[in-house]
């Protein structure tokens, strides 16, 4: 091995290799999260439930005939007069104080019976209502409804309204009878300018270059909706520009009514059965904000015949922040939202806004580098 010069002189103080500290690459940058714009529902899918009728659960009765197919969620979230309409008791107080048919009457019921003839008699407005109430258009049917009540007279509450009642109706997409509430409003409305201001009460704006304004304003004092006959009056002024505002004002007192319609489960038409419990809510607002919704209850689905979804691996903190977004286009943390729930939830309902959302937070960041690292 000589000739191989392994001896070298040089060679002699040469040492073991030491085992060399390894390479520390430095920290990789926090991942760049890019939230997209939000999707632009406020006032172009509202408008197209007016023009489909799609879970719709009014009927609005103009001038005896004429019938347009509305949402209790919309209208009462937008008017107060709508809202206080439709948390009437409808059941009539002549039933609940009337004895069964059954049973014979007491000498002291047959005097009360006989006293309140005639204070009937004597009262030329109750004579008048009573002939009212006994009217049929030959479109909607008192009788239809189960029970056979007669529809409660409103003249005296609002001069709006006539009438209000529950029927059972055909549904306008699915042909099958369900019960609908059954609005007839005063003679007074056309049904041109009434398709203006249910415009909007669906989406907050009024198009200055409608030919009927005064019509408008007129539908507008009835309704007590101030705020559309204020923007009658900048159109007429030629102050169009200010109406800009007034629709801010009004889609912020809709999403505080939203949020408190979902809160007390007030006018819901589905409930939600998660794992930990129930959830209500609200078909029409679900469908104009979800195309998921849309395609779910609208389709040919069971759920877009029945009351009762099921939602399997779903909690109510999660379906409810899911609602709040759907409802009004924001996203709020709470301690008790289970990010990665929350991020299949979202996924699951195609929701790449609140998918965004919800990475972006803080706090959420932290816990889900490694799996953003390595997709």
């Amino acid at each position: 091995l000589r000739h191989l010069q392994f001896w070298k002189s040089h060679l002699r103080n040469v040492q073991r290799p030491l085992l060399q500290a390894p390479f520390l690459p430095p920290k990789p940058p926090p991942p760049m999260i890019t939230v997209p714009a939000p999707p632009s529902t406020t006032e172009e899918h509202p408008g197209r439930l007016l023009e489909d009728p799609l879970c719709a659960d009014v009927i609005l009765v103009l001038q005896e005939r004429q019938r347009l197919f509305a949402h209790k969620i919309y209208l009462a979230t937008a008017s107060s007069k709508f809202y206080d309409l439709f948390l009437m008791d409808l059941s009539p107080e002549e039933e609940e104080r009337r004895p069964p048919r059954n049973q014979p009457l007491s000498g002291r019921e047959l005097l009360m019976r006989a006293a309140s003839f005639d204070v009937c008699e004597s009262n030329e407005e109750g004579d008048h209502a009573n002939l009212r109430a006994s009217t049929s258009d030959g479109t909607l049917r008192g009788g239809s409804y189960e029970g056979g009540r007669r529809p409660r007279l409103l003249s005296a509450w609002s001069r709006a309204f006539v009438s209000i009642q529950e029927e059972m109706v055909e549904d306008p997409v699915t042909y099958n009878p369900r019960l609908m509430t059954v609005v007839r409003m005063d003679p007074s409305i056309q049904m041109g300018p009434f398709r203006a201001v249910l415009r909007y009460l669906y989406t907050g704006q009024l198009d200055e270059h409608e030919k009927e304004l005064m019509h408008i304003a007129h539908i507008a004092e009835l309704l007590e909706v101030f705020d559309l006959r204020m923007m009658v009056a900048n159109i007429l002024n030629n102050e169009a520009f200010m109406n800009q505002e007034i629709t801010k004002a009004f889609h912020v007192r809709r999403t505080n009514r939203v949020k408190e319609c979902l809160a007390k489960g007030t006018f819901s038409d589905v409930v939600f059965k998660l794992d930990d419990g129930t959830i209500l809510a609200h078909k029409p607002l679900l469908i104009s904000s979800c195309d998921w919704m849309a395609a779910m209850f609208g389709g040919p689905f069971v759920e877009s015949c029945t009351k009762e979804v099921l939602f399997p691996n779903t909690t109510r903190s999660c379906m409810r922040a899911v609602l709040e977004y759907l409802y009004t286009g924001r996203f709020c943390s709470r301690p008790d939202l289970d990010a990665m729930e929350l991020i299949v939830l979202a996924n699951r309902l195609c929701l790449p806004h609140l998918v965004a959302l919800t990475a972006s937070i803080p706090a959420i960041i932290t816990p889900l580098c490694p799996l953003l690292i390595t997709e």
